[in-house]
């Protein structure tokens, strides 16, 4: 399909909803854009707090002894992954600008999955000097992992995600590494899909995710680029405008802060099973089109739902 044609029908469903009162569409502008992201996380921990390096493979970094697996892989389709998790998208605001152009309201939503992120390397580091990293004082030590593959998928959706639904596997109905998630991908239409892309860091071509985390309080951050492949936002986010420090080129780059899930604050993510918590920032560029870009208009349908519907109907 032509952008124009994509652009017309955009348009259309923007001046639907407008007249019906039902989502607050936003209007996205091109150029570059910021998301950012509220998370909770399945993720594996305590590798311990003797310095070295304690992996170099998927497969030796899952057969590490002692570990805690991430809840989200027991029981997956990829009993390797060791970082998964559910997201909502707190905000969209253009490149240089204060104020959001699209937050989520009652009926209008984007939420996502993503998961099958693999420990690939982990070193644990002595912050201090020797003898500072031990069992007795552990936030004298810092763990550091650099990941292999990875998936997300967003939806639009009426409602939020339901985080009570915890990160443990129902084959079939919920896995976080088949993006399966019960209130997301069963209950709106796909808005993105995408994979991490490799080359995060310097000198390493493999890895597509690195995170850094003090192992007394699971606080930490980390990075990846992002790739899209579908979804009805695809044509518009997809510009490859993003250069990772090997020289590769991606759509978007997301940057992550995290810390222990709180189990009074956050006591029903807590109590679900999701370990950590984070939030995300996105970094990115609309496809610089004139004008400006009705999308978020879409929520319920999606493009793809009304070209579909568009094909299907019976012709007079």
């Amino acid at each position: 399909m032509k952008k124009s044609k994509i652009r017309s029908i955009a348009l259309g469903v923007l001046a639907l909803f407008g007249s019906v009162g039902g989502l607050h569409a936003a209007v996205v502008q091109a150029g570059d854009y910021t998301i950012v992201l509220k998370n909770f996380d399945s993720g594996t921990v305590g590798y311990g707090n003797t310095p070295g390096i304690k992996c170099s493979s998927v497969g030796a970094c899952d057969t590490v002894p002692g570990i805690a697996t991430a809840l989200g892989s027991l029981g997956s389709v990829n009993t390797s992954a060791d970082t998964m998790g559910i997201f909502a998208v707190q905000s969209i605001t253009k490149g240089g600008e204060l104020s959001p152009y699209w937050s989520p309201s009652a009926g209008d939503n984007l939420v996502g999955i993503f998961g099958n992120l693999m420990d690939r390397s982990v070193t644990v580091n002595d912050n201090a000097g020797a003898g500072s990293c031990a069992l007795v004082t552990p936030g004298g030590c810092t763990s550091t992992s650099r990941s292999s593959g990875g998936l997300f998928s967003i939806w639009s959706t009426l409602n939020g995600p339901n985080v009570g639904n915890g990160p443990a596997v129902v084959p079939g109905i919920k896995d976080l590494n088949d993006l399966l998630y019960p209130s997301i991908s069963d209950s709106g239409s796909l808005f993105l899909s995408g994979f991490f892309g490799s080359g995060v860091i310097f000198g390493d071509l493999l890895s597509t995710f690195q995170a850094t985390f003090n192992n007394g309080t699971i606080s930490g951050g980390s990075s990846g680029y992002l790739d899209f492949t579908g979804g009805s936002a695809f044509g518009l986010f997809n510009t490859n405008n993003q250069t990772d420090p090997n020289g590769g080129k991606h759509d978007a780059f997301a940057d992550f802060t995290f810390s222990a899930a709180n189990p009074v604050a956050e006591a029903t993510a807590y109590n679900a099973g999701w370990n950590v918590s984070s939030a995300a920032k996105v970094l990115g560029q609309v496809v610089p089109e004139p004008g400006s870009l009705a999308l978020f208009a879409l929520a319920l349908l999606g493009l793809g739902t009304v070209a579909r519907r568009k094909v299907h109907e019976p012709k007079c």
